[in-house]
C-alpha cells in the first residue's frame, strides 16, 4: 500500500540526497490501521494501530499513537500506549508519555517525560576485534622514568 509513499523524485535527486521516503500524518488526521515503511515517519495526528519496520519515527507534542512502535530511532513528543522496540536509540521528549514497554539500544529522557512500563536498555553486542580498536581510542599516558644521562666517552 502506497498511502504513505511519497512519489519518487527524479532519479539524480533521489541519489544524491539519499532519500529514504518519508511520510505525514497530520494533526488534524485519524488513521486506524498499521503503518509500514522503510523511511521516516512523523505523526502529529492520532493512530490507531502500530508502525512497523520504519527507519525512524517522529511523535510530535499532542500526537497520540494505541498501538506498538517498531523502528531504528524513535523521538516522542506525544503519547504512546503500547510497547516500542528502537533499534538503536530513542528519545523522550519532556511532553511525552509512554504507557508500555520500552525496549532500546539507548534511551534519552528529558525531565519530565514519562514512562509507565519497564525499561530495556539492551547492550550493544561487540564483535571479536572490537575491544582493540576501542582501546585505541581510549588515550594512554606512557610514564618512563627518567635516568641521568652518562656519558661514556671520558
Amino acid at each position: 500500500m502506497t498511502l504513505f509513499k511519497r512519489t519518487a523524485r527524479a532519479p539524480e535527486h533521489t541519489e544524491a540526497a539519499g532519500d529514504d521516503g518519508f511520510s505525514l500524518l497530520s494533526a488534524n488526521l485519524t488513521i486506524i490501521g498499521d503503518i509500514e515503511s522503510d523511511g521516516t515517519v512523523r505523526i502529529d495526528g492520532r493512530l490507531e494501530g502500530s508502525v512497523r519496520r520504519a527507519a525512524i519515527v517522529v511523535l510530535g507534542t499532542g500526537a497520540s499513537i494505541k498501538g506498538n512502535i517498531t523502528a531504528r530511532e524513535v523521538l516522542v513528543g506525544g503519547t504512546v500506549e503500547g510497547n516500542i522496540d528502537a533499534a538503536d536509540r530513542i528519545e523522550l521528549q519532556s511532553s511525552a508519555v509512554v504507557t508500555g514497554d520500552i525496549d532500546a539500544g539507548a534511551i534519552l529522557i528529558r525531565e519530565g517525560g514519562i514512562i509507565r512500563g519497564r525499561l530495556l536498555v539492551r547492550r550493544v553486542e561487540t564483535e571479536p576485534t572490537e575491544p582493540s580498536r576501542k582501546a585505541s581510542r581510549t588515550p594512554t599516558v606512557t610514564m618512563r622514568e627518567s635516568t641521568p644521562a652518562t656519558s661514556d666517552a671520558r
